[in-house]
């Protein structure tokens, strides 16, 4: 976290995974009631113990103790959690100043949405609900919207249905108080262009969106007009190009073809 904190790309907000997202749950000893599973990612879901809830919370603390009230902290923690494990867990850290809990009951590969239970979390907590990277279309945030299910929705452009429909999305957010946090992170630099450009569009009710990192270092060579550094004080640019505000560069690009590939700009 320290190390995150630190980052020359100044970080205004850090989003880390606990509870059953990511790899809590399966290295703590006596986490959860049931038996840990193996299988595609997150696949635990349960009561947890109280060993595990008090876990959750003294590693959120620790956390916030490293940022301080310089840098936000938001948790990606599911989905798996039960309604009532989520609620004490949520209470538990309202102190903290949580930007959100993402997740806890749905959303992660879960392709369905349980509004009436997020929303009996959302009502019992200050603590902020999030959810909807894998929701697709508006009218499936509908719900989770209208009724004020969670506090914060964050779908992502690749599967919602384009920058359009996300744009849609957070009017909708909007009109209902619900904030729009959109998500990202496996979208690669073309998709960080297209989140720069939607999100410099969304209303007051817009907090960041998830940050893509490319997953090799030559992603960066091949794609120009994003600006250098990327990232300065938290803060991307918002470039002036047509459209997304980025092009393929053909020759830099044409050294990383595959050989069947070699004629995918002719």
């Amino acid at each position: 976290m320290a190390e995150m904190k630190a980052a020359p790309e100044g970080f205004t907000i850090i989003k880390e995974g606990v509870g059953f997202h990511g790899f809590m749950s399966q290295n703590v000893a006596g986490f959860m009631l049931g038996d840990q599973r193996t299988g595609p990612r997150h696949p635990n879901r349960g009561p947890l113990t109280e060993k595990g809830l008090k876990h959750t919370v003294r590693c959120v603390e620790a956390m916030k103790d490293v940022l301080g009230d310089e840098v936000g902290l938001a948790l990606d923690m599911g989905p798996g959690w039960t309604v009532s494990d989520a609620i004490r867990v949520m209470r538990a850290v309202e102190p903290l100043g949580i930007l959100w809990g993402e997740d806890l009951l749905t959303g992660d590969y879960v392709p369905w949405v349980h509004a009436d239970q997020y929303r009996e979390v959302t009502v019992a907590t200050t603590t902020p609900t999030h959810t909807g990277e894998q929701i697709y279309l508006r009218q499936n945030f509908q719900e989770l919207v209208e009724r004020k299910a969670v506090r914060v929705v964050g779908p992502d452009p690749m599967d919602v249905g384009g920058l359009a429909e996300l744009k849609r999305v957070a009017e909708l957010a909007d009109l209902h108080g619900v904030q729009m946090a959109p998500h990202g992170v496996l979208d690669g630099v073309l998709g960080l262009a297209a989140l720069v450009q939607v999100c410099a569009t969304l209303p007051d009710n817009f907090i960041a969106f998830e940050y893509p990192v490319a997953e090799h270092p030559w992603w960066y060579e091949i794609v120009t007009g994003l600006p250098t550094p990327i990232v300065q004080d938290g803060f991307v640019a918002v470039g002036d190009a047509p459209g997304l505000g980025v092009t393929f560069d053909e020759d830099a690009t044409r050294a990383y073809l595959r050989p069947e590939d070699q004629d995918f700009f002719d």
